[in-house]
């Protein structure tokens, strides 16, 4: 199995939350997607593909994301996806409302391989940020 057919499984399988900024309460992005009838994007910039950064490397990345996601007029809000037991977390940022193709577009300049889609209805997709068919150089 490659390593782009490997991570787009962890992909699948990987839980995601979102952090109200109101209240400061985590909640699941699905039903806030369902909850406000709007749909969202979630994406980070820690760890693109399969490059393993330093946190500090991750955390300024992530951090020049925010600005491009703020810059770009959306609400935006902390999010974190992470493995079912606890071992994996990557943090990263929903942005309430975005087109999936602009956030295709930021994430992959970013490195990154996906991003999760949200619909009104709260139904995520994993969404690559390349053709499936031409994995990114390295894979």
């Amino acid at each position: 199995m490659s390593e782009h057919t490997t991570l787009f499984a962890i992909y699948e399988e990987a839980l995601v939350s979102t952090e109200n900024p109101a209240d400061r309460e985590w909640v699941d992005p699905s039903l806030e997607c369902l909850s406000r009838r709007q749909s969202a994007i979630v994406l980070t910039a820690y760890n693109p593909g399969t490059d393993r950064p330093t946190w500090a490397e991750n955390e300024a990345a992530n951090e020049r994301l925010l600005e491009v996601l703020v810059d770009s007029g959306y609400e935006v809000w902390p999010a974190d996806g992470f493995s079912a037991d606890g071992t994996w977390r990557e943090p990263g940022w929903l942005a309430w409302g975005m087109p999936v193709e602009v956030g295709v577009s930021i994430a992959a300049d970013f490195g990154q391989w996906a991003v999760y889609a949200y619909d009104v209805e709260g139904a995520r997709t994993v969404v690559p940020c390349t053709d499936p068919k031409q994995p990114p150089a390295g894979s």
